[in-house]
């Protein structure tokens, strides 16, 4: 935790005439002496005032207490903090506390705290927090004089006993230029006795002082009390360099190795052990670095992990490194290198979610071999928000350079690629407006700050027929098939041709384009497969027209072989789906997961691809959404017009019963807009339910899978997984899945079935007319349990029917997983769960045709479940049992019928129509 602090501490210089002794408190019991002035540092006639005079020296006290030792029996560093407290000098601590409580230094025999001091001595001394008569501030404040600049490892070692239930306080300060950083606090169930502790400073490049800072209620209830013992500043000195300094190779299982943390601003990495959602990555159950989302930006998002200056060994060094990004809000993480008196240079980032594991980078590092060259490495965590964690293992480095890195987005470099002789594909952003050729936009980024390589492919700077090549370092061989994403962007005027070769020994032409462009990055996939180390080119082939370009963003490298446009089952990733957060929706984006891995957040257990926990799917957690958090897009890849294709998706929402608060749309996004095509949302509950949607569209489009509230937040996933497009097909009933397979059902079972089901239902009218006409309509609630295997919410919200009206029973037609379909006589406004709890629908709701999973198994065929509820004073089409649901039956399945949709078709046929009869039913009024 870190805090931040308003007012400026009081800066005090070490010499003899800048002590200043403290005010005298009030007469016994809280009467202390002055702390005397450090009598080893007393000025001499062959100094200058305020100077040292140590043997022939004379210390300037800019070096005083710098832990840079320059007499030779140390006296300039005696005085800088370090202290037992049993000489009355306190080591150099002095009190600046203006208000009720003060610091003392007492006997333990004195005090109001433990009997002895730290070191377990009767009559030893420490610092305790005593009653005073300021009345300016509440708080107690002990300074030391200006320490540092320090080194990175510099530490302070303390005992403290504190106890301030329920509001009291002791921390450490870190005052520096006027500012105050928090860098300890005493826990707040400490107990009272003696405990050890100490703080990582670091490195810190300007001259600071240390404060502690107590407050309690002395004549509160208990017995409030604070005290110090023991400080120790241990490896400050900033000259001073271990063989521990130079360990940049690191996976943090014994400590922070040559890393540090940095203090530009209150944000912090932290080394910490595995345990629940958080797993290291060496042992997954180790120890890893992460910056903590809650940490408050009190000075800046930004939080630093540094090395210590370093020396180059070789030209080029590869630096390699896992890191994991996770959570709907997550910022970006950078890595950057640093050199004396230059701006640092950035050599690697990533933003927003990268899914719910761990992940490989590669760097190579380019050296200066000027002697005396030296660098430090620095890895920056800039946050977005709460939502979300970062987290480094693993870090090594080796001499070389690296393999060619799976993804590039150039928003850090050209990712080694090597231009060619006329270097015509350059690295670019459009921030200024006002670049001759490119696009106004990148694709990593969506914006003008983005970069991408482009090349102009007008004739004065490629002549037709000319070619402009673009080629990566090695990439290692393939232990099975890849599939090689990239972005490409071409002008509205033809700019020529974009070919894409492998080279593996020889050279293969694996992709080839050759179109006028748009205002669109369009993606191109590549199989690879790769014996051996391989590059990959891209070539510009000029068309010799004017105004024209090409470019490219974002390669990626993808285990597996390639998808269709618009299809994934998220086993590699997200394949050419975007989840990049939009600030207009609240700046959230979906993630991606698997079962199996712990997580921070409510998830399906299995996916439904591989149906276990090591299977991946796309999901969203809603709960996220508070104030100005609006929805979370992911989007496809843009698609071609089509008169009629086919999006098949399942899902899954995981929201507590009878809760409506997630709520999952598939919108076409186009230039024309936006236009909504499906819909659900509700508390279908640990279920991975398939959709299929018609989509037509008479321009380029986009699927858009919309993730957003229907009410209040609540913890609850929407999962996607297994997106199929099928592009130019209509939807056809889905194909029977293993494990939801029914039985087959032969033409005389299924003639048997159908009278034996119409057979009950003239038995039940009969029974219901007779029962109503002695009885009236009474509203009462269903208490039968459905049969196994459903788990679903059964929405109808057929028109209301008064008494007298006459009308055939409503039915809906219901789609299986395995792709059957089943009538039922369906008619009142229901919610109707698998326990038999009817839930009211809303009114005037169009009909709803959903379709269910069933976990009967295999050789059962389906079973439905039928019912309906109904307000007072409206009589029931299904005379008896008016909230009851039907026994389930085993149904035939209905023949010539088309793959049912979540559509407003309208009423839908009822049972006597699907079964080619005829008639209708009329409600008798009951009499008064």
């Amino acid at each position: 935790m870190t805090s931040s602090y308003s007012t400026t501490a009081k800066r005090s210089q070490f010499c003899p005439t800048g002590v200043s002794a403290l005010w005298l408190p009030p007469p016994k019991p809280w009467a202390l002496a002055p702390w005397p002035q450090p009598t080893s540092l007393q000025s001499q006639d062959a100094c200058k005032p305020e100077h040292l005079s140590c043997g022939d020296l004379c210390v300037p006290p800019e070096q005083l207490c710098d832990f840079q030792q320059q007499c030779a029996e140390g006296e300039d560093e005696q005085q800088c903090g370090t202290t037992d407290f049993e000489s009355a000098s306190t080591g150099g601590w002095e009190d600046t506390s203006v208000g009720r409580l003060q610091w003392q230094r007492l006997q333990a025999q004195e005090s109001r705290g433990p009997a002895r001091d730290a070191s377990g001595a009767a009559a030893g001394h420490f610092l305790s927090l005593q009653m005073a008569w300021g009345q300016l501030r509440s708080e107690a404040r002990a300074l030391t004089p200006t320490l540092g600049p320090s080194g990175p490892n510099c530490e302070l070692h303390m005992a403290y006993y504190f106890h301030g239930h329920p509001r009291g306080f002791l921390g450490l300060v870190v005052v520096e230029r006027g500012s105050r950083e928090l860098v300890w606090q005493a826990p707040s169930s400490s107990t009272g006795s003696w405990m050890v502790d100490k703080v990582l400073l670091g490195a810190r490049h300007r001259p600071f002082q240390l404060e502690f800072v107590g407050l309690v209620d002395l004549n509160g209830p208990g017995q409030q009390e604070a005290g110090v013992d023991n400080v120790t500043m241990r490896d400050c000195n900033p000259t001073v360099t271990t063989e521990k300094d130079q360990e940049v190779t690191c996976n943090f299982e014994r400590d922070e190795c040559g890393w540090h943390t940095g203090h530009l601003t209150d944000a912090h990495w932290h080394r910490i052990k595995s345990h629940g959602p958080g797993y290291d990555h060496t042992t997954g159950q180790g120890f890893f670095m992460l910056l903590d989302p809650t940490d408050p930006p009190a000075r800046g998002q930004g939080a630093h992990l540094l090395t210590g200056p370093q020396v180059p060994a070789v030209p080029k060094e590869c630096l390699s490194f896992w890191y994991h990004m996770y959570g709907p809000q997550i910022g970006t993480l950078r890595l950057a290198m640093r050199r004396h008196g230059e701006e640092d240079t950035q050599l690697w980032s990533r933003s927003g979610t990268h899914g719910n594991r761990w992940h490989q980078a590669w760097v190579t590092l380019h050296h200066q071999q000027e002697p005396g060259t030296e660098y430090q490495l620095l890895f920056e965590g800039l946050r977005d928000g709460y939502h979300g964690t970062m987290a480094l293992d693993d870090v090594a480095v080796r001499p070389g350079p690296c393999w060619a890195p799976r993804s590039c987005s150039f928003e850090d470099s050209t990712c080694d690629f090597s231009t060619g002789g006329w270097g015509l594909w350059i690295r670019q952003a459009n921030a200024s407006g006002h670049v001759p050729w490119g696009p106004q936009k990148d694709h990593t980024t969506e914006t003008t700050q983005g970069y991408y390589m482009v090349v102009d492919t007008s004739p004065n700077a490629l002549p037709q027929g000319h070619v402009a090549s673009l080629t990566s370092e090695e990439h290692p061989p393939l232990a099975q098939p890849a599939c090689l994403n990239f972005w490409y962007h071409l002008s509205l005027h033809n700019p020529g041709t974009l070919q894409v070769h492998i080279e593996e020994g020889g050279r293969r032409q694996v992709f080839s384009v050759s179109a006028h462009g748009g205002f669109t990055w369009r993606l191109g996939s590549v199989d690879v497969q790769a014996e051996l180390a391989w590059r990959v080119v891209f070539e510009a082939v000029g068309a010799g027209v004017e105004h024209s370009y090409m470019a490219l963003d974002d390669l990626f490298l993808q285990d597996g072989p390639c998808t269709q446009p618009g299809s994934c089952d998220f086993e590699s990733g997200l394949c050419g789906w975007s989840h990049l957060a939009w600030p207009s929706l609240g700046g959230y984006s979906w993630d991606w997961s698997s079962g199996a891995t712990p997580s921070h957040y409510p998830q399906p257990t299995v996916d439904h691809t591989l149906g276990t926990e090591a299977g991946h799917f796309a999901f969203f957690e809603t709960s996220v959404l508070g104030p100005g958090g609006r929805a979370a897009w992911l989007r496809s890849e843009p698609l071609p017009a089509t008169e009629a294709s086919c999006l098949r998706f399942w899902y899954h929402m995981g929201f507590p019963e009878h809760f409506y608060k997630g709520e999952l749309r598939v919108l076409l996004s186009s230039a024309r807009g936006q236009l909504a095509v499906w819909g659900e949302g509700g508390h279908l509950r640990h279920q991975w339910l398939q959709v299929q949607v018609e989509v037509a569209s008479t321009e380029e489009f986009q699927i858009v899978f919309e993730a957003t509230l229907g009410g209040q937040p609540v913890l609850g996933p929407i999962a996607l997984d297994d997106v199929e497009y099928l592009a130019g097909q209509h939807c056809q009933q889905p194909a029977p899945n293993q494990g939801d397979t029914a039985a087959p059902v032969s033409v005389p079972a299924a003639v048997g079935g159908a009278l034996l089901f119409l057979i009950l239902l003239m038995l039940l009218g009969l029974g219901g007319q007779h029962l109503l006409q002695k009885r009236g309509c009474p509203f009462r609630r269903g208490t039968d349990t459905a049969a196994p295997g459903f788990d679903n919410i059964l929405f109808n919200a057929v028109r209301h029917l008064r008494c007298g009206q006459t009308r055939a029973p409503a039915s809906m037609l219901a789609t299986m997983e395995n792709g059957q379909q089943w009538a039922s006589t369906q008619e009142e406004e229901v919610v109707q769960t698998a326990a038999g709890h009817p839930v009211p629908a809303v009114q005037a709701l169009p009909v709803l045709y959903t379709a269910l999973a069933s976990h009967s198994g295999p050789h059962k065929a389906p079973s439905f479940l039928l019912g309906s509820s109904h307000p007072p004073n409206i009589c029931n089409q299904q005379p008896i049992g008016q909230t009851r649901p039907w026994h389930l039956m085993q149904t035939a399945p209905v023949l010539g019928q088309t793959s049912a949709r979540e559509l407003d078709m309208g009423p839908p046929p009822s049972v006597g129509q699907a079964m080619g009869l005829r008639g209708h039913a009329e409600l008798p009024c009951p009499s008064p």
